[in-house]
């Protein structure tokens, strides 16, 4: 009969199932000494049930009735009671099941854990709290090639976020993206190796970066360019309706969708929707053909190639069209201090995607759960995918394995 307890020297006494697993069992080790004194003369007192909580089982939470013995030392008088292994005593609970706990508060909402052990959601809380303080204490980055900066808003605050755009993986997370502090982050890393970094056009970010990496590499991230480039025709198109009736104002904003996509990513109606509304709204065409073509300069094979159709797309904007922070000014205007920077993706084709796909992942575990500190939320973020015990045990185990076949 298969042991379902499965614990060190326990034996299973009953099963009853319902709505939990309640397991009866009895420790089979009693002791040869007394724990306070350790004398060997002691004597039997009695009788002590006790509960403890188990990892769940087939979906049902786990309780493990015990009846453990109590003892009375001859020599100090003292009672203690019948120690036992794979018990975490202070949590009445198993050490699996306090792993179980301490593994998934890395994925899971306190509530969910503390509905599938059965035990109180701040028992839970109490458990993952000091498992994310032991896990920031002892964590020390490593910072080597390209990485990604960005912030993310996270219990109503700017994190900082630092991740490794090249081998995919979070770096680190600050509890504000001041100057300040992600200065002094970027200072105690200034001699690691440290290629370039994707970010967006924040100047704080360039201004630091530059003082301590004064070598380094800057790529601003493409999907922020592009976007700008969308805005603008957007603006336009906002701008113009507001001297339309309403009805076509209305009809407008409904077909913005078309716009704002790729011509050529459209089916044929939308190509033929577009075509008729370009054609009777002629500045809307032209700042439809300007979002097209800025795409079409991350399209081009090399840095001198999209330089050049760069220049070409400065000249031919129309001046109406750079006068208001609305439409395109403030695209045209970012190429007077950025622009070497945003031209440094077609030498290095890297982007902040995964940072800002981490930066959504984030957003989602804290939106998950209530109340959670920022050491919680750091430790979500950096561990949530760390092997366990287990799979790092299978992972040595097919290793050694490995070498013997070999």
């Amino acid at each position: 009969m298969t042991d379902i307890l499965d614990l060190p020297n326990w034996a299973v006494l009953s099963v009853e199932r319902g709505d939990e697993l309640v397991i009866n069992a009895e420790y089979q080790i009693q002791p040869n000494y007394c724990l306070k004194c350790e004398s060997n003369s002691f004597y039997k007192h009695g009788p002590k049930p006790i509960s403890y909580r188990d990892s769940p089982v087939r979906g049902s939470p786990v309780r493990i009735n015990a009846v453990l013995k109590r003892y009375r030392c001859r020599d100090c008088g003292g009672t203690f009671i019948q120690p036992v292994e794979g018990i975490q005593s202070e949590m009445r609970m198993t050490e699996r099941c306090y792993e179980y706990i301490k593994r998934q508060s890395l994925k899971d909402t306190f509530t969910n854990i503390a509905n599938n052990i059965g035990c109180d959601d701040k028992t839970v809380r109490s458990i993952a709290q000091a498992y994310a303080s032991h896990l920031n204490s002892f964590y020390e980055p490593n910072v080597s090639g390209w990485i990604g900066l960005d912030e993310t808003t996270l219990d109503g605050k700017l994190r900082f976020v630092i991740t490794d755009i090249v081998n995919r993986r979070p770096i680190d997370m600050l509890p504000d993206r001041e100057q300040k502090t992600v200065s002094n982050w970027l200072w105690n890393h200034r001699h690691d190796d440290i290629q370039g970094f994707s970010m967006d056009m924040w100047r704080p970010y360039k201004k630091v970066v530059n003082t301590i990496f004064p070598n380094a590499l800057i790529v601003v991230d493409k999907f922020h360019v592009v976007r700008m480039a969308n805005q603008a025709m957007e603006g336009v198109r906002v701008r113009l309706s507001k001297d339309r009736v309403k009805a076509i104002g209305r009809d407008w904003m409904r077909r913005k969708s078309l716009l704002r996509m790729r011509y050529k990513n459209l089916d044929e109606q939308g190509k033929y929707n577009v075509d008729m509304w370009l054609e009777n709204e002629p500045d809307i065409a032209i700042a439809h053909n300007l979002k097209e073509l800025f795409y079409l300069i991350y399209e081009m094979p090399t840095r001198q190639e999209a330089e050049d159709l760069l220049d070409e797309w400065l000249v031919i904007i129309p001046d109406e069209f750079k006068k208001s922070q609305k439409d395109f000014k403030p695209l045209v205007t970012i190429f007077k201090e950025w622009r070497n920077e945003i031209m440094n993706y077609f030498d290095h084709r890297v982007t902040n995607g995964y940072t800002e796909a981490l930066n959504g992942v984030a957003k989602v575990m804290n939106r998950g759960g209530r109340g959670y500190t920022f050491e919680m939320i750091r430790a979500k973020f950096l561990f949530r995918n760390m092997p366990s015990q287990e799979q790092k045990k299978k992972k040595k185990i097919h290793s050694i394995s490995s070498i013997d076949e070999s």
